[in-house]
């Protein structure tokens, strides 16, 4: 595994997620000066179109990145490459609709956003690894590539399809033996659950014990990484010896055990989004925005610590904010100067890599008003111009860095069954409700 080559590199990589394909004019020379000018080190790229690496079933379209490549090695840029397999194409969804995950038993996802697929099923993995097996093998001996993030914020969904659900009656059967033990460690007797037989076991919609629901919440975790490591194995196939393999992680995500995914990989790597303007104010003590952006100083730290926690080692932050982040209901663009507290808060627990995304803001789609080191209008401003700041300040301080352990006085002990049981059973309420986020108060 190449953990050295991504957590104790000789530097600190500071880069963007670079998007050229949604560009619409060619503009990847100007981008690339820019960055340069900026400081900045290393592009992620490719992990979002699955639809343009393979616009068709077998029909693959490889060469649009090379450009690309060339142009950021001839700048000293690198580059980490993305495995296309969270946004399924439209093709794949007709051909095979069986593949949608399910929230709730028998009630498919629609189609129309992205990860709305169950990533055990066989006729999407057989197709991803196809895509995978292209895209890696065409670039994994590309000079600029130093790395691979595989798949995309795993964990999103807990899928109730039957063939999932038929897996996990499976795993509890070996792991109890007979239905008797179950009945026994899970206290079945209660409300009249005792069951005689393993397919009397009821579907996970409408159950109450938490004994169940924690069984449950570990398997569905288990099954992503069972997913990442899958494909990890299939990049170390392509992958050189100076090369790592990481996935970048919302640690918010339901489905998602972070040390045991990790433990598939050389590198953690995290997407730490935070509430700015007066959110970052030390002294303030304001409510999150949503679930996966964090407020206050203390949120923004927990979220690198636990970054860091994953492997005990020093981490990559694959994305994080460079303007307003989320819809439009959520525009709070970070005031003069927050980014670069951000950015040095972060190295400061241990980040060995900070990359924003992204470059440009878009011109269109779901993350239009997620705004990008260069807003809609592409004309660099007062965000690109405190970026470039950050990118002069790591490239004088990233060489002093090599070996950085971040210190602590307090030790934390952070347990995801204990996050799972608590939000199964709140012991907090949040607007007169159960509050499921009460572990993380």
């Amino acid at each position: 595994m190449a953990t050295s080559a991504a957590s104790e590199r000789p530097d600190v990589l500071f880069g963007v997620a670079y998007y050229p394909e949604y560009h619409r004019t060619d503009r990847t020379v100007e981008d690339l000066d820019l960055m340069v000018e900026a400081d900045i080190t290393v592009i992620r790229v490719g992990e979002s179109v699955w639809s343009t690496w393979e616009p068709r079933d077998g029909e693959f379209d490889l060469e649009w990145l090379a450009p690309v490549l060339d142009a950021a090695h001839e700048r000293g840029i690198r580059v980490v490459l993305g495995t296309p397999t969270y946004a399924v194409p439209p093709w794949l969804q007709v051909a095979h609709p069986e593949i949608a995950a399910e929230r709730r038993s028998g009630e498919p996802i629609p189609w129309g956003a992205r990860q709305e697929v169950d990533y055990t099923h066989p006729a999407f993995l057989f197709h991803a690894e196809r895509v995978i097996r292209k895209v890696v093998g065409r670039y994994a001996t590309h000079p600029a590539v130093i790395g691979f993030q595989v798949d995309n914020e795993p964990g999103l969904e807990l899928f109730h399809n039957h063939g999932v659900f038929t897996r996990f009656v499976r795993h509890l059967a070996a792991e109890y033996g007979d239905v008797e033990t179950l009945n026994r460690e899970w206290g079945l007797t209660y409300w009249s659950h005792r069951i005689a037989e393993w397919d009397e076991l009821w579907r996970p919609d409408g159950n109450t014990f938490p004994q169940y629901d924690l069984a449950w919440r570990r398997f569905q975790a288990a099954l992503t990484t069972e997913f990442i490591g899958w494909q990890a194995s299939i990049v170390r196939e392509y992958a050189r010896d100076d090369q790592f393999v990481t996935t970048c992680l919302a640690y918010v995500r339901p489905g998602l055990d972070d040390r045991t995914v990790n433990e598939q990989l050389d590198v953690a790597a995290a997407n730490p989004y935070y509430g700015a303007q007066d959110r970052l104010d030390l002294a303030a003590e304001l409510p999150a925005a949503n679930s996966w952006v964090s407020s206050g100083v203390v949120g923004l730290m927990r979220q690198a610590d636990r970054a860091y926690s994953s492997k005990q080692a020093r981490f990559l932050v694959t994305e994080t904010n460079a303007q307003a982040i989320g819809d439009p209901a959520h525009n709070f663009p970070p005031y003069p100067g927050q980014l670069t507290q951000a950015a040095l808060a972060l190295v400061s627990r241990g980040a060995a890599m900070v990359e924003y995304w992204h470059w440009h803001t878009l011109p269109y789609g779901a993350e239009t008003y997620w705004g990008g080191v260069l807003p809609h209008s592409l004309v660099p401003g007062r965000v690109y111009r405190e970026v470039a700041g950050i990118g002069a300040t790591l490239a004088t301080i990233g060489h002093d860095l090599t070996g950085y352990t971040p210190d602590a006085d307090v030790l934390l002990l952070w347990s995801n069954p204990s996050r799972y049981a608590l939000q199964f059973s709140p012991p907090f309420t949040t607007g007169g409700h159960p509050d499921p986020a009460a572990f993380e108060r």
